[in-house]
């Protein structure tokens, strides 16, 4: 079980690495655009679109991480009232749903992925699977990152399970 936590936080520290990539090209993408529109008056067509492929990937990426570390929001008002074991049974049985949820993502995902193979984006003029490519790929993440934190809820045997650590 160990090494199984290793190789997915592994995967983990490989993928926060990409999304900062992703950010920060998203950034300097977007800072470029408004620069290139209201100072040289010449708009970039492609500097959106490629924006708005970078958000959905950094989303569905940075899901899974906060999945792994246990930081997405979430309402705790009648977990809180529960012991330990009750409330573990309760995380444990919502991740198994979750985890039901992102198979389903991830068949979706190729079956749409299926539909607009044969699209191209309008500016970036590259195949709509690549962007539509996002959701089986975080689909995939965040099933992994569900399995992680109840092997690593069960493991610890102790409330907090894993902090987020800086790369």
């Amino acid at each position: 079980m160990r090494q199984t936590l290793r190789y997915i936080d592994l995967i983990n520290k490989f993928v926060a690495i990409v999304l900062g990539i992703m950010l920060g090209i998203m950034s300097i993408v977007i800072v470029f655009q408004v620069l290139s529109r209201f100072s040289l008056g010449m708009p970039l067509p492609w500097s959106e679109e490629l924006a708005r492929y970078l958000m959905v990937y950094s989303v569905f990426l940075g899901a899974a991480i906060a999945l792994r570390h246990q930081k997405l929001i979430s309402v705790e008002v009648f977990s809180e009232r529960l012991s330990w074991r009750k409330r573990r049974v309760l995380k444990t049985i919502v991740l198994l749903v979750s985890i039901i949820f992102f198979i389903l993502l991830f068949i979706k995902g190729i079956e749409m992925m299926d539909r607009v193979s044969s699209q191209v984006s309008p500016a970036l003029q590259i195949p709509m699977s690549i962007p539509y490519a996002s959701v089986p790929i975080g689909a995939v993440m965040l099933t992994l990152n569900a399995i992680a934190a109840i092997i690593d809820m069960f493991t610890n045997g102790k409330e907090e399970t894993h902090e987020w650590a800086a790369f």
